[in-house]
Order: structure tokens, then sequence, then C-alpha cells
């Protein structure tokens, strides 16, 4: 089985922005080595109806697999949704790319979570319409309609990974993230200063990948650098990493749960590679050995080009740590939402 997994300054104004100013890898050469093998390994697990579904869990790898190879297809800095297109367009397998795979699944029986992961994951990515998505041509799916169908009295939006992932959708297709869905996140922090995947703050079993993907979900909701909630998850996330860089699943240093964690950071403001950010939230850590998480993904490629993962014990070896960790290593497209650069002195 496979858990869903895998979120002193300048005198900048630390405000929410959706172009400008973030620490990406686009210019780092070490990164664009990675990359370049990792895009090429990922296209090898194309399979024959343009998915990327290798786990054979519907919608579980192809989204994130489409972020990774338009990542590739980026020649500037600042996201270009034509590029990216372009780039999942070109790569095919049996006359099909992932986006004949994407549009099948949306005709299909969405849950507001899903249509959540396809609005962040594919068509804002790529330039297509969330409320006419039909990269097919053969009728129109409006996922905005899923999403807002799937919004509950109480914020959520379905489980609690689903909640995040439609925040960062209702930020992307409305400019906002409802009141009532800050509200329950925020109060499904643990004493940790973590989530868990239920979204549970009476447990004490918060992960990485999820409390990544709640500070996104703050940032997305307008949180300001001080925020308590976006502060006490970054602690949480400082207290996590081991020394050699990379955050743990279940155990083992993880490439999706560094990813992840990579994405928060600089969702936050932070530059990854510097413990700038972990001594700002935790100084008592200040002076502590620091491993770039960035370098220790770059360590776990394998020859053959994709990242390796613990959970490649579990064959066939599933695309999703290779994809994510694309993801983090380039930073652009996600995350959706950053605070202007926050710079050590």
């Amino acid at each position: 089985m496979f858990r869903s997994r895998r979120v002193l300054f300048s005198a900048l104004t630390l405000g929410l922005v959706l172009a400008g100013c973030k620490f990406t890898g686009f210019n780092d050469p070490a990164n664009q080595a990675v990359v370049t093998k990792a895009t090429s390994w990922i296209k090898t697990q194309q399979q024959a109806d343009g998915s990327f579904e290798v786990a054979g869990f519907p919608g579980f790898e192809t989204p994130d697999a489409i972020v990774a190879i338009g990542e590739k297809g980026q020649t500037t800095n600042k996201w270009d949704t034509a590029q990216a297109l372009a780039a999942v367009t070109a790569a095919k397998t049996n006359g099909k790319s992932a986006l004949d795979a994407v549009d099948d699944f949306a005709d299909g029986t969405l849950s507001a979570g899903q249509a959540a992961k396809l609005i962040v994951l594919v068509a804002k990515p790529l330039g297509l319409s969330a409320t006419a998505f039909d990269p097919q041509n053969d009728g129109a799916r409006n996922l905005v309609t899923v999403l807002n169908a799937g919004a509950q009295t109480d914020g959520s939006y379905g489980a609690f990974n689903a909640t995040l992932y439609a925040a960062l959708a209702k930020q992307q297709t409305s400019g906002s993230v409802p009141a009532k869905t800050l509200t329950l996140i925020r109060n499904a922090q643990q004493a940790s200063g973590g989530w868990d995947f239920a979204g549970d703050h009476t447990a004490s079993d918060a992960d990485v990948d999820t409390t990544s993907l709640a500070v996104q979900a703050l940032v997305a909701g307008k949180a300001t650098k001080t925020d308590t909630f976006l502060v006490k998850g970054l602690q949480y996330l400082a207290a996590q990493q081991t020394t050699g860089g990379a955050w743990q699943s279940f155990g083992s240093d993880d490439p999706n749960s560094t990813s992840t964690a990579i994405l928060a950071i600089t969702a936050a403001g932070f530059d990854a590679t510097s413990p700038c950010w972990r001594n700002t939230v935790s100084p008592g850590l200040t002076g502590h050995a620091y491993g770039n998480p960035v370098s220790w993904i770059r360590t776990q490629q394998a020859t053959d080009g994709h990242i390796a993962s613990a959970n490649d014990a579990f064959p066939p070896v599933n695309t999703f740590a290779t994809t994510q960790s694309v993801q983090a290593l380039e930073r652009g497209w996600l995350p959706v939402a950053w605070l202007d650069a926050r710079i050590c002195q």
C-alpha cells in the first residue's frame, strides 16, 4: 500500500506574492543535471494510456509527473505555461500524452480533493481552463464546480489532505482561501507544531508531508511571517530534519518528505539550502550542523536517473519520489504562493 504522500531579516516587506522573488533551483547547474536525467527516466515509465500510474492508482502519479515534465520544459526563471504545456504534450507513448490520461480521469467521478489536485498540478501550470477542462476536446469538465460542491459547512473538502489541496486550488481559482477552511487547518495543528494525515489536533503523530502542505496552505491563505501557526509548523520541520539534510518517513530518509519540506520552506520566504530558515524559527539550533536538503536529494539519484526511495522495495518502482524531487529541485511552479524573500544578515 502506498500512503498518500506525499508543506535577522532584510527590510523587505513580507507579503504574499504570486510572482517575483522566490528561491528556486533554476540557475543551479548541479540541480539541472539531476533534473535532466530524472525527467528522462520519468518518460520511460509512461504507460500505454499516456499516464504515469506505475503503482496502479489512477490520479496518484500522473499530476505530479506533469509538473515535473513541465519544469524541465522551462527556459527562464519565470514560469511559462505554454512551455510547460508543450513539454507535456510532446511526451507520448502509444500516441497518447499525460493529458489524454488526465482528461479521461477528469471525465469520471471526481472528489473535491481530486479536482483540487488537477487544478493545482495540471490546469493552472499548463495554462488550461479549470472551468472547462478538456484537453481532448471531447467534452469539458468544470473542475471548480466539482471543488466547490465538495465544500462542507466546517470548511473542509473531505479528508484533511484533500482540504489542504482545496485551499491551494481556491487560492489559484478565486484568489483567496475560505476563512472557515483556514480556521479548520489552524485548529488541526498538534502541540508539536505539526499536522497529521487525519487533521487530528489531539493526536501526536504529525508527519512532515502533511505539515509541509499545511504550511503552503497557510501561506496561500495570506499568513504573515509572524503567524503563530506558520512559525510553529516551521519549528516542527526544523526539529524533524536530520543532520544529513533529509526528512524522514516511517523512520527512513525520504525524498518525498524532503521535497515537500523544501517547498514549505520556500513558501515561507526562505532558501532551503541555507540554515537561515531554521535559525530564524528555532534560534536555539543556530550553530548546529545543517545539511542542505537540496544537495541530499541530488545524492539519491540512481544510475538510471530515478530518485531512490525506501518505497523502491515495493515493486514496481513508482515515479512519485522522482517527480516530487524534480519539483523541489526546480521550485518553478510549486509552491503556488510564497512570502517575499527573507535573507539573514
